[in-house]
Protein backbone atom coordinates (compact mmCIF):
# COMPACT_ATOMS: atom_id res chain seq x y z
CA UNK A 1 0.00 0.00 0.00
CA UNK A 2 1.37 3.38 -0.99
CA UNK A 3 1.33 6.36 1.36
CA UNK A 4 2.65 9.92 1.63
CA UNK A 5 4.59 11.75 4.36
CA UNK A 6 2.24 13.04 7.01
CA UNK A 7 -0.84 11.00 6.13
CA UNK A 8 -2.59 8.56 8.49
CA UNK A 9 -0.67 5.51 7.23
CA UNK A 10 2.63 7.34 7.56
CA UNK A 11 1.80 8.30 11.14
CA UNK A 12 0.91 4.71 12.04
CA UNK A 13 4.01 3.45 10.25
CA UNK A 14 6.19 5.82 12.29
CA UNK A 15 4.62 4.49 15.49
CA UNK A 16 5.50 0.95 14.40
CA UNK A 17 9.04 2.05 13.51
CA UNK A 18 9.50 3.66 16.92
CA UNK A 19 8.27 0.48 18.60
CA UNK A 20 10.59 -1.69 16.53
CA UNK A 21 13.63 0.43 17.28
CA UNK A 22 12.86 0.51 21.01
CA UNK A 23 12.73 -3.29 20.88
CA UNK A 24 16.12 -3.20 19.17
CA UNK A 25 17.46 -0.86 21.84
CA UNK A 26 16.12 -3.08 24.64
CA UNK A 27 17.79 -6.12 23.08
CA UNK A 28 21.11 -4.30 22.72
CA UNK A 29 21.04 -3.21 26.37
CA UNK A 30 20.38 -6.82 27.41
CA UNK A 31 23.26 -7.93 25.20
CA UNK A 32 25.57 -5.36 26.81
CA UNK A 33 24.61 -6.60 30.28
CA UNK A 34 25.39 -10.25 29.54
CA UNK A 35 28.35 -9.41 27.33
CA UNK A 36 30.00 -7.48 30.15
CA UNK A 37 29.56 -10.49 32.41
CA UNK A 38 31.38 -12.64 29.84
CA UNK A 39 34.21 -10.10 29.57
CA UNK A 40 34.51 -9.82 33.36
CA UNK A 41 34.66 -13.61 33.60
CA UNK A 42 37.45 -13.80 31.02
CA UNK A 43 39.42 -11.05 32.78
CA UNK A 44 39.01 -12.68 36.17
CA UNK A 45 40.21 -16.03 34.85
CA UNK A 46 43.19 -14.42 33.12
CA UNK A 47 44.18 -12.69 36.36
CA UNK A 48 43.52 -15.71 38.57
CA UNK A 49 40.60 -14.01 40.30
CA UNK A 50 37.05 -15.07 41.10
CA UNK A 51 34.72 -15.26 38.12
CA UNK A 52 31.43 -13.32 38.41
CA UNK A 53 29.74 -16.27 36.69
CA UNK A 54 29.56 -19.58 38.58
CA UNK A 55 30.86 -22.41 36.43
CA UNK A 56 27.47 -24.15 36.34
CA UNK A 57 25.95 -20.99 34.79
CA UNK A 58 28.35 -20.68 31.86
CA UNK A 59 25.90 -22.19 29.38
CA UNK A 60 23.00 -20.18 30.78
CA UNK A 61 24.85 -16.87 30.33
CA UNK A 62 25.95 -17.87 26.82
CA UNK A 63 22.31 -18.73 26.05
CA UNK A 64 21.03 -15.38 27.35
CA UNK A 65 23.76 -13.44 25.53
CA UNK A 66 23.03 -15.31 22.29
CA UNK A 67 19.31 -14.62 22.61
CA UNK A 68 19.82 -10.92 23.32
CA UNK A 69 22.15 -10.49 20.33
CA UNK A 70 19.78 -12.49 18.12
CA UNK A 71 16.89 -10.22 19.08
CA UNK A 72 19.08 -7.19 18.45
CA UNK A 73 19.94 -8.45 14.95
CA UNK A 74 16.30 -9.26 14.21
CA UNK A 75 14.80 -5.95 15.34
CA UNK A 76 17.54 -3.89 13.70
CA UNK A 77 17.02 -5.70 10.40
CA UNK A 78 13.23 -5.27 10.60
CA UNK A 79 13.60 -1.62 11.54
CA UNK A 80 15.86 -0.90 8.56
CA UNK A 81 13.42 -2.53 6.14
CA UNK A 82 10.57 -0.59 7.74
CA UNK A 83 12.55 2.63 7.32
CA UNK A 84 13.07 1.81 3.64
CA UNK A 85 9.32 1.27 3.25
CA UNK A 86 8.73 4.76 4.61
CA UNK A 87 11.45 6.21 2.39
CA UNK A 88 9.80 4.85 -0.74
CA UNK A 89 6.25 5.43 0.53
CA UNK A 90 5.11 1.83 0.21
CA UNK A 91 4.22 -0.58 2.99
CA UNK A 92 5.54 -3.50 0.89
CA UNK A 93 8.99 -4.33 2.27
CA UNK A 94 12.07 -5.12 0.24
CA UNK A 95 12.97 -8.78 0.28
CA UNK A 96 15.90 -11.02 -0.55
CA UNK A 97 18.76 -9.57 -2.54
CA UNK A 98 16.95 -6.23 -2.95
CA UNK A 99 17.03 -5.81 0.82
CA UNK A 100 20.70 -6.79 0.93
CA UNK A 101 21.59 -4.27 -1.76
CA UNK A 102 19.88 -1.46 0.13
CA UNK A 103 21.51 -2.36 3.45
CA UNK A 104 24.90 -2.58 1.77
CA UNK A 105 24.52 0.84 0.12
CA UNK A 106 23.19 2.44 3.31
CA UNK A 107 26.00 1.02 5.45
CA UNK A 108 28.56 2.27 2.95
CA UNK A 109 27.05 5.78 3.08
CA UNK A 110 27.36 5.81 6.87
CA UNK A 111 30.95 4.56 6.67
CA UNK A 112 31.93 7.16 4.08
CA UNK A 113 30.36 9.89 6.22
CA UNK A 114 32.27 8.75 9.30
CA UNK A 115 35.57 8.68 7.47
CA UNK A 116 34.97 12.12 5.98
CA UNK A 117 34.09 13.59 9.37
CA UNK A 118 37.30 12.19 10.88
CA UNK A 119 39.37 13.52 7.98
CA UNK A 120 37.72 16.94 8.27
CA UNK A 121 38.17 17.03 12.02
CA UNK A 122 34.42 17.39 12.54
CA UNK A 123 33.78 13.98 14.09
CA UNK A 124 32.97 13.66 17.83
CA UNK A 125 35.89 13.37 20.25
CA UNK A 126 34.90 9.84 21.24
CA UNK A 127 34.96 8.60 17.64
CA UNK A 128 37.38 5.83 16.72
CA UNK A 129 40.56 6.54 14.80
CA UNK A 130 40.40 6.55 10.99
CA UNK A 131 42.35 3.28 10.94
CA UNK A 132 39.33 1.58 12.52
CA UNK A 133 37.25 2.24 9.40
CA UNK A 134 38.34 0.78 6.04
CA UNK A 135 37.22 2.60 2.91
CA UNK A 136 34.60 0.00 2.02
CA UNK A 137 32.40 -2.39 3.94
CA UNK A 138 32.84 -6.15 3.39
CA UNK A 139 31.08 -7.08 0.16
CA UNK A 140 29.29 -9.99 1.80
CA UNK A 141 28.15 -8.17 4.95
CA UNK A 142 24.56 -7.29 4.00
CA UNK A 143 23.75 -10.76 2.65
CA UNK A 144 25.34 -12.42 5.69
CA UNK A 145 23.27 -10.11 7.90
CA UNK A 146 20.07 -11.11 6.09
CA UNK A 147 20.82 -14.82 6.08
CA UNK A 148 21.82 -14.83 9.72
CA UNK A 149 18.67 -12.97 10.77
CA UNK A 150 16.56 -15.55 8.94
CA UNK A 151 18.25 -18.57 10.46
CA UNK A 152 18.96 -17.60 14.07
CA UNK A 153 15.60 -16.04 14.89
CA UNK A 154 13.42 -15.60 11.81
CA UNK A 155 12.83 -19.25 10.96
CA UNK A 156 13.20 -22.55 12.84
CA UNK A 157 15.82 -24.51 10.92
CA UNK A 158 18.26 -27.32 11.66
CA UNK A 159 21.03 -24.98 10.48
CA UNK A 160 20.69 -22.85 13.61
CA UNK A 161 22.58 -25.38 15.75
CA UNK A 162 25.67 -25.13 13.55
CA UNK A 163 25.69 -21.40 12.70
CA UNK A 164 28.31 -19.50 14.69
CA UNK A 165 26.86 -16.23 15.94
CA UNK A 166 30.24 -15.67 17.60
CA UNK A 167 31.91 -15.65 14.19
CA UNK A 168 29.36 -13.21 12.81
CA UNK A 169 29.92 -10.94 15.82
CA UNK A 170 33.68 -11.04 15.34
CA UNK A 171 33.50 -10.25 11.62
CA UNK A 172 30.56 -7.88 11.33
CA UNK A 173 29.59 -6.33 14.67
CA UNK A 174 31.39 -3.12 13.69
CA UNK A 175 28.97 -2.64 10.80
CA UNK A 176 25.85 -3.77 12.66
CA UNK A 177 26.65 -1.38 15.51
CA UNK A 178 27.29 1.43 13.04
CA UNK A 179 23.80 0.94 11.58
CA UNK A 180 22.29 0.85 15.07
CA UNK A 181 24.08 3.98 16.26
CA UNK A 182 23.13 5.87 13.12
CA UNK A 183 19.42 5.27 13.89
CA UNK A 184 19.58 5.63 17.66
CA UNK A 185 19.83 9.42 17.78
CA UNK A 186 16.42 9.93 16.17
CA UNK A 187 14.55 6.72 16.96
CA UNK A 188 15.96 5.72 20.33
CA UNK A 189 14.48 6.46 23.72
CA UNK A 190 14.98 10.14 24.53
CA UNK A 191 13.84 12.17 27.52
CA UNK A 192 12.21 10.97 30.72
CA UNK A 193 8.71 10.41 29.36
CA UNK A 194 8.08 7.21 27.45
CA UNK A 195 6.51 7.88 24.03
CA UNK A 196 2.84 7.25 23.24
CA UNK A 197 2.74 4.23 20.95
CA UNK A 198 -1.03 4.09 20.68
CA UNK A 199 -2.43 0.59 21.26
CA UNK A 200 1.06 -0.71 22.03
CA UNK A 201 1.34 1.41 25.18
CA UNK A 202 -2.38 1.07 25.95
CA UNK A 203 -2.04 -2.68 26.35
CA UNK A 204 -3.45 -3.98 29.62
CA UNK A 205 -4.33 -7.32 31.15
CA UNK A 206 -6.81 -5.57 33.46
CA UNK A 207 -9.69 -5.15 31.00
CA UNK A 208 -11.56 -8.02 32.65
CA UNK A 209 -12.12 -7.77 36.37
CA UNK A 210 -11.99 -11.51 36.89
CA UNK A 211 -9.77 -14.28 35.64
CA UNK A 212 -6.04 -14.90 35.71
CA UNK A 213 -3.04 -14.67 33.36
Amino acid sequence: MKFKPGDAIDSAHCTALKHEFLRCEDAFKDFETYGRLMIAKAQAEAEGGISPIPRHENRLIAYKTYNAYSRFIHHLYEFILGAVAREIGNTAKLEGLDASRYISAHTQRILTGKRQAILNGTGPEWENDLSYYPETIPAEFAEEFRQLRNKIIGHVTHERASISLSEFYDKYHKWVHMLYWNCRGHWGLRGKEFPDLEEITRFSVLIKKTGSL
